[in-house]
């Protein structure tokens, strides 16, 4: 009888890249959604793939992270635990739905996974839950967490999160976290890079004075596959392909799509001003904002992070930027990729 892998967050960027490469390992997997969630974006991510006579493979277990019974029933026979689901959002507005879903959703999997004897978790955490370090000098997994006026209620949320696993592991829970950076790659539209993918479909006059750190979802989904494998109990992870201007990263999806990169560099100021009248727009009109004060920070701040210790851990290669944005323009415009 082949072993079965459970994933969190199976429709999400991460997870159906990462039921993906554990089909294609030849394993047997069982993938949690919420009632009324969009499956047919898996099917969809698949085929540009070209691997579409695989979906019929997953074993679709309906269930929701604050669902303690769900995920007992998920859980039962399971050997690996991945999980990827979790809410991202910037809005200050969302906090309790930050901490609902990551923290106290992140604790019910732990504790499913205690009871259910499950042999190993790996939870997908974020450079949020990583410390700061001023420009210049690489983030890496040993840095502290640090609260502050600056800090979005998403990093806290992360950051509590990954306190649950460990939290897990001190009740003899084997499990291992990775803190994967901005992930670009095929996924759902409107939600996490996609929105971005889809913004540089349309010209830009300025782009963001920042730079941040890149990595496409395919080397996500290996790298936890493999991690969890070999990766060391309680160790944390980066996930980094790239580290990039806002700048260049933005130009070449711009330039991806036939669009002209944008050659004006936005001040503070201007992003500033922006997510304030963002603010107002969304309290009267509602809809979710374009910027926030928590993406306008990262707007303009000068950041890299460290992918030495996943190298050396597992012998990875992640893939350039470039290679990410030829993926996920592909997957935009509807041709293949593979």
């Amino acid at each position: 009888m082949k072993h079965m892998d459970l994933v969190t967050g199976g429709t999400g960027i991460v997870g159906v890249h990462l039921l993906l490469e554990l089909l294609q390992a030849d394993r047997k997997v069982r993938a949690l959604h919420r009632a009324g969630s969009d499956r047919t974006m898996v099917e969809r991510v698949f085929r540009h793939y070209g691997k579409a006579d695989l979906v019929s493979r997953i074993e679709w277990a309906e269930g929701d992270l604050l669902d303690v019974t769900a995920l007992a029933d998920a859980m039962q026979g399971m050997e690996h635990v991945y999980h990827a689901a979790a809410v991202v959002s910037f809005d200050p507005r969302r906090a309790r739905v930050l901490h609902n879903d990551n923290v106290h959703g992140t604790a019910n999997i732990v504790n499913a996974a205690l009871a259910a004897g499950a042999k190993r978790l790996c939870h997908v955490s974020s450079t949020a839950a990583i410390g700061w370090a001023p420009a210049g000098v690489e983030r890496d997994e040993a840095l502290a967490w640090q609260d502050g006026a600056e800090v979005s209620d998403y990093s806290r949320s992360k950051h509590l999160a990954e306190l649950e696993v460990q939290r897990g592991i001190a009740e003899g829970l084997d499990a291992v976290i990775v803190n994967p950076c901005v992930i670009i790659g095929p996924g759902a539209p409107h939600k996490s890079s996609m929105a971005l993918v889809e913004r540089m479909q349309r010209p830009l006059r300025f782009h963001p004075p920042g730079s941040n750190a890149f990595v496409d979802a395919r080397d996500v989904a290996a790298c936890m596959v493999q991690l969890m494998e070999k990766g060391g109990s309680g160790e944390r992870y980066l996930l980094v392909g790239e580290n990039a201007s806002y700048a260049r990263a933005f130009g070449l999806l711009s330039t991806s799509f036939g669009i002209a990169p944008a050659k004006r560099t936005a001040a503070p100021w201007m992003l500033d001003l922006a997510w304030r009248i963002e603010f107002m727009r969304t309290f009267f009109l509602g809809g979710n904002p374009l910027v926030t004060r928590g993406t306008a920070h990262s707007a303009i701040t000068l950041r890299s992070y460290s992918n030495k210790k996943v190298v050396e851990a597992i012998g990875y290669r992640f893939r350039s930027v470039e290679e990410m944005v030829a993926n996920v323009s592909a997957f935009a415009n509807g041709s293949g990729s593979g």
